[in-house]
């Protein structure tokens, strides 16, 4: 994420970068040794994108944020099993 990026947060910042830290210590916490790096930066990339375009997602709660991130996760493991068939 770039500086620009973060333009689209305004004056929540600080909350954006908790919030990110949070979902980069879920993405790990609920990753499985299965997870490629590829798998992980997917996530990443779609959190991401996710939050720029709907920045109300800085509301999530902790129960919240973790359900998103396993939800997100079964994505990229589901759409690299689609890929493998």
């Amino acid at each position: 994420m770039s500086h620009s990026d973060m333009a689209f947060f305004e004056d929540d910042t600080d909350e954006a970068v908790d919030q990110m830290n949070e979902m980069l210590h879920y993405i790990h916490a609920y990753s499985e040794e299965s997870d490629t790096l590829d798998k992980l930066e997917e996530v990443v990339r779609r959190t991401l994108f996710d939050w720029i375009e709907n920045p109300d997602l800085l509301g999530l709660d902790s129960d919240e944020m973790q359900a998103y991130i396993t939800e997100q996760l079964a994505d990229v493991r589901q759409q690299e099993s689609d890929d493998d068939d």
